[in-house]
């Protein structure tokens, strides 16, 4: 909208006293700031085009260079980490070269800490100038701590592959003390720094920790990768911490740890339902080496739990107003409908008869929370 027609908008508003003088005056700032934005945009564009062939001509030029010089300049370094080298082959002569990466990364991690830590705090001194037009992709200490987060975590799976090397075959397969060591790393940082991304990085490493995110059969770290029981376990555990953060700066949505909740609610919720659908396609507990049928009992079990589950999210989410819940439940719920008729359970009652009792459950969920909505049970009446 043109800053004339709405300035007029805005006097007719404050004619008829919907909204007072004050009001006007920070709803022309915020839509004067909104109409700025394609700007930043160019900027963004600017920066990420202008890195990438930054990167091309910083290629291009090494081969340009004579092989000889960049050989000389290998071995002059070499000399330099000589000892370091000789040192890591002390402690893992099988594995030296992932401890070295390792400790590289790490001090990579430290580089860009230090530079992301300085760069925020001349960003908060450059927020007074642009006001309501900062925008992350300008903070250009975020990026920073975030490459040096990325270094920091592949620092803390080369230390993993020391212990516990990917060839299953030949090397027993070891707890993940390192991803464990990387939870406390990035939650750490995360409370200290109030730092969601940390926090994203913290929950992701407990996710490995568990065996979310490693194979089901083959996998290098067997934390609860056949009990998906343990990974729902966790899911309601770090459900029960985001609604602590919230409930803990409730009315302060602009708190750190509001936004803390919202992503261990999130993640939780991921958690549980990714268990839940595994339940309900192979049961609760899992052969660890042949892909034998779970029992009936299991099957039945999981799924009912999966149904529950959605329609929990799903009643929270409306009696809340609460769209994230929602979504999830529904989200899940579609996908916990289909795939029913690929479970062998359904071949317990049939699909046609599985789809009635299904129908008829829905349905009278519905009639009761009708009933409960019309008592005001649910939502009191004014």
């Amino acid at each position: 909208m043109r800053q004339g027609k709405l300035k007029s908008y805005l006097k007719s508003w404050q004619d008829a006293h919907l909204i007072t003088e004050e009001q006007a005056g920070q709803i022309a700032g915020y839509m004067k700031a909104e109409s700025h934005r394609q700007f930043l945009r160019l900027v963004r564009v600017l920066f990420i085009v202008g890195a990438f062939w930054l990167v091309i001509g910083f290629v291009a030029t090494i081969k340009l260079i004579n092989i000889e010089i960049l050989r000389t300049i290998a071995q002059f370094f070499y000399q330099i980490v000589r000892p370091l080298i000789t040192l890591a082959r002390s402690i893992s002569p099988d594995h030296y070269q992932a401890l070295l990466a390792g400790f590289g990364c790490l001090i990579v991690w430290g580089l860009f800490h230090i530079l992301g830590v300085r760069l925020r705090k001349k960003s908060e001194q450059e927020q007074i100038q642009l006001g309501q037009l900062q925008e992350k992709e300008l903070r250009l200490g975020t990026s920073s701590l975030t490459i040096g987060y990325i270094a920091a975590a592949i620092a803390w799976q080369c230390f993993n592959n020391v212990i516990s090397p990917l060839a299953l075959s030949s090397h027993p397969v070891s707890l993940p003390w390192f991803s464990f060591a990387g939870v406390i790393f990035f939650l750490t940082l995360a409370y200290r720094m109030k730092d969601q991304i940390a926090l994203l990085f913290g929950i992701g490493f407990t996710a490995q920790s568990v065996g979310l995110f490693t194979a089901y059969t083959f996998a290098s770290y067997w934390i609860a990768v056949q009990m998906p029981v343990i990974q729902m376990l966790v899911g309601v555990l770090m459900l029960f911490i985001g609604l602590w953060h919230i409930e803990k700066v409730k009315g302060r949505e602009e708190h750190f740890e509001f936004l803390f909740g919202r992503t261990y609610e999130w993640t939780g919720l991921l958690f549980i339902y990714l268990a839940l659908w595994m339940m309900s396609i192979w049961g609760i507990t899992r052969q660890e080496h042949a892909w034998m049928p779970a029992p009936d009992v299991e099957l039945w079990i999981g799924n009912l739990l999966f149904i529950a589950a959605c329609l929990a999210s799903l009643f929270y989410g409306a009696a809340h107003e609460d769209r994230m819940f929602f979504n999830f439940g529904l989200t899940f719920f579609i996908i916990e409908s289909y795939t029913l008729f690929f479970s062998p359970v359904w071949a317990t009652l049939g699909t046609a008869v599985g789809s009635l009792i299904l129908g008829f459950m829905l349905i009278a969920t519905g009639y009761v929370l009708r009933k409960l909505w019309l008592r005001g049970a649910i939502f009191p009446k004014p």
